[in-house]
């Protein structure tokens, strides 16, 4: 299999884990789950990112929101509304085309120390602005997991770029390139990302993983794009007909974010979780 295969079985199959992990956290049943399937997602994150970039490892990651609603009917027995099952059909036929169209380059270029000393600075102020809004603003509940949903995806889409740069250190000098500033950045920011995730998804799935899921995508290929310089090939028609393709999955996305009122899943009374200060 070649090495843009073995990223996108990888990529896929951290999005299934990161939809069960999702799901564990809005159940509100035993905190540990959750983390285990969320560290296990980012592992096979790590060797996608390996084998292949940004801009074609983190548009996959819209596949977790397929992978939800699927399971959380399953599961669950919740009823998928018809707005949610188009709304799966857009995102996977826009996903499917990007995929075929978009043949992204892969220089072998890393993140210079300062603009990882950049993107941190800025992930952190984004981060302390999400938390301050939600805790001092007036703002309903939906609108609240949002702002996390938001801080999250940014904090996974910065991480994803940083950890590129760690794994193409690592395969140039060894592992023992691993043990650079970079690497702890990353450990910061991945337990950053599951606490605003979990504390995202106390309003409920839909909206705020459709949003963190818009989000991460954007904010790793404009790295990718304006620090890596990663680019896509093709003439003007596969640039147009790539931008009709990530319309439509967006307007997928959309669709399910607005799809279904009903919860998830269904807590008990004496269900808990954490609650993270």
């Amino acid at each position: 299999m070649s090495s843009t295969g073995l990223a996108i079985a990888f990529a896929t199959g951290a999005a299934g884990l990161h939809a069960l992990a999702a799901l564990g956290m809005v159940a509100r049943r035993r905190w540990w789950y959750p983390t285990a399937l969320t560290i296990a997602a980012s592992s096979l994150h790590v060797c996608a990112l390996h084998f292949g970039p940004l801009t074609l490892v983190q548009p996959l990651g819209v596949l977790s929101l397929a992978f939800a609603l699927v399971l959380s009917w399953a599961l669950t027995r919740r009823r998928v509304t018809p707005r949610e099952w188009h709304g799966m059909a857009l995102s996977m036929a826009g996903l499917a085309a990007l995929l075929l169209l978009a043949a992204p380059t892969r220089p072998r270029s890393e993140l210079s120390s300062n603009q990882i000393l950049l993107l941190t600075v800025a992930v952190v102020a984004l981060i302390a602005a999400a938390v301050a809004a939600a805790s001092r603003m007036e703002l309903r509940p939906v609108r609240r997991s949002l702002l996390f949903a938001l801080a999250a995806g940014t904090t996974f889409g910065v991480s994803s770029a940083l950890t590129q740069t760690v794994t193409i250190r690592v395969s140039d000098g060894g592992a023992t390139a691993a043990l650079q500033p970079a690497s702890a950045v990353v450990l910061v920011l991945a337990v950053a990302g599951l606490l605003l995730s979990r504390r995202a998804y106390r309003g409920g799935l839909g909206a705020p993983l459709a949003t963190a899921t818009i989000v991460n995508p954007v904010t790793a290929s404009a790295i990718g794009i304006g620090l890596l310089g990663e680019r896509f090939t093709g003439g003007p028609l596969e640039v147009t007909l790539s931008v009709a393709a990530a319309l439509t999955a967006a307007a997928g996305v959309v669709l399910l974010a607005r799809g279904g009122r009903t919860p998830v899943t269904r807590p008990t009374r004496n269900e808990r979780v954490p609650v993270t200060s």
